[in-house]
């Protein structure tokens, strides 16, 4: 794991004495979290010195965490120029690369960091997430056990070490290392969801934190992978339904894709809504979602606390591939029930379990029984217009049944 904040390294390299004052005070804000008075402070440096090696690569910070990967990358090459024995540097642009899908080239970069400084622990944890997505797994085991032999305190090194493991279904080692994550830091969401998950145990919702570092770093290679790879078509087969419920004629004046990812429900519903809004916790998502600009507004944040804040009514919620990180739907349904314009539908997939209630599976994902989501309909104001079985995806070359279910706000209904 690793957030986007705690990833990067800050430079030690010796200022030229003249932007010293602003450097410092840019990196202040910065560390702080003011990231536009620290873009400010970083452009006036570079002004007067275009190629001050420390405010190249710490506005390219800047720029990446705005999700502009291109932009990050030019400027942290520049730096290289400036300053290339900068071991922080090198990791921080292969994280960039990372983000942008350049998994090679981010290779490289964490091993020249490597180089340069053998002690370097967030060097080796980040080589390992980057061999891991190219499917090393051995080579991502190395360089993470390499990591905690550095600092054996590393708790996302434990997580990535147990990711990995999973990966290889290695279940024991990997609950051994999801244990010590959580040893060392009782609070670590994602290690909690996942030990829970290996363990059968029951959880209400996947940690927000656990979701949004999920499809971070899965945003450069989402479609393909999703698409080509595992055979995912739901977001197609959501729209076919509404066409055939609704009719040729059939429009929409607000539409909210909840969980709109890179946005594939965009693409499928566009021609369907006069204002299209997407919602999703991962920033990574949502950078690649403007990039399509098919939503009139995107907003990043948890959909239940983006729904009830916002105070604005819907006619069409769509969420595909959302409920696999929802066990309890009864907070969604609430919050769906109370921005409900009359008669509003409802359409959603998920991944289907024959019991009742739902389940958390081993892989961290949830899965829901059709009497689950019809009785929790009903209690939350909605009746069942469609609900069948699909296929959802692909697991290991094995298709995954799921739900395909159209709900509609019972008329005069006040939940």
């Amino acid at each position: 794991m690793n957030s986007r904040n705690s990833e990067f390294q800050n430079t030690g390299a010796t200022d030229p004495a003249a932007a010293q004052v602003f450097l410092d005070r840019a990196i202040q804000h910065h560390k702080a979290g003011r990231l536009q008075a620290a873009e400010t402070a970083y452009r006036e440096i570079l002004q007067s010195l275009p190629e001050h090696g420390v405010a190249l690569h710490m506005l390219g910070l800047i720029e990446y965490q705005a999700g502009r990967y291109e932009q990050a990358i030019d400027l942290m090459s520049r730096a290289e120029a400036r300053i290339p024995g900068d071991a922080g540097l090198h990791t921080n642009l292969g994280t960039v690369l990372q983000a942008s899908g350049r998994l090679d080239e981010a290779v490289g970069r964490y091993m020249n960091a490597i180089a340069i400084n053998p002690g370097f622990a967030l060097a080796y944890n980040n080589l390992g997430n980057a061999l891991r997505l190219q499917g090393k797994h051995e080579q991502a085991v190395s360089a993470f056990r390499q990591a905690l032999d550095i600092d054996p305190n590393y708790v996302d090194a434990c997580v990535n070490l147990a990711i990995v493991y999973q990966s290889m279904n290695e279940t024991e080692k990997a609950i051994q290392c999801y244990e010590k994550a959580i040893a060392l830091d009782p609070r670590h969401g994602p290690a909690t969801h996942m030990l829970a998950a290996l363990r059968g145990e029951h959880t209400k919702a996947a940690p927000p934190e656990h979701v949004a570092h999920l499809f971070d770093e899965y945003a450069a290679r989402f479609d393909h992978h999703l698409v080509d790879t595992l055979g995912y078509s739901m977001p197609g087969l959501l729209r076919s339904e509404i066409d055939r419920l609704g009719g040729k004629d059939a429009h929409f004046r607000n539409v909210i894709d909840l969980g709109c990812g890179t946005g594939l429900a965009g693409i499928a519903f566009r021609p369907l809504a006069t204002r299209l809004t997407g919602v999703d916790l991962s920033p990574g998502m949502i950078v690649k979602s403007r990039e399509r600009n098919v939503y009139d507004a995107l907003f990043t944040g948890d959909i239940v606390t983006t729904l009830l804040e916002r105070q604005e009514h819907y006619d069409l919620f769509i969420c595909a591939d959302v409920f696999p990180y929802i066990g309890d739907v009864g907070p969604l349904f609430s919050a769906l029930h109370s921005r409900a314009n009359e008669d509003a539908l409802f359409a959603f997939s998920t991944e289907s379990h024959t019991g009742s209630d739902y389940i958390l599976r081993p892989t961290g994902r949830y899965a829901h029984s059709g009497d689950y989501l019809c009785s929790a309909a009903a209690d939350h104001g909605f009746s069942v217009m469609t609900m069948r079985t699909e296929n959802l995806r692909k697991q290991k070359d094995q298709w995954i049944p799921g739900d395909l279910v159209i709900l509609r706000k019972t008329p005069g209904d006040t939940v």
